[in-house]
């Protein structure tokens, strides 16, 4: 299953660390801002309230990205997220970010 969503984003400046490029934790937030966005797209939420007051939500269980070139301050990153596969009770993405043509990280 191959279910695909793109999120684009601006680099602000307080996302660079002090060599300039994009401090590494931010992708991290990124790939998850995007699958708030894909969720929000369908109409759906990632947080589903039950009317006992409780909460369903989507814990992560893993999550790993490999860096593959540098992000600076105003640049345009896409980011692809990918639905792999479809569990009884987990979902696995995968998150390509983009600066144009090139492929800047791996989550």
């Amino acid at each position: 299953m191959a279910s695909v969503f793109h999120a684009q984003r601006r680099v602000e400046f307080c996302e660079t660390d002090m060599a300039g490029i994009v401090h590494f934790s931010n992708f991290y937030k990124w790939m998850e801002q995007a699958e708030h966005e894909f969720f929000r797209s369908l109409g759906l939420s990632i947080v589903n309230h039950q009317s006992d007051g409780s909460s369903i939500g989507w814990p992560r269980v893993s999550a790993q990205c490999r860096f593959e070139a540098p992000l600076r301050y105003e640049d345009i990153v896409d980011i692809e997220l990918q639905l792999q596969r479809i569990g009884v009770k987990s979902l696995t993405w995968q998150a390509i970010f983009r600066n144009g043509a090139t492929v800047v990280a791996r989550g």
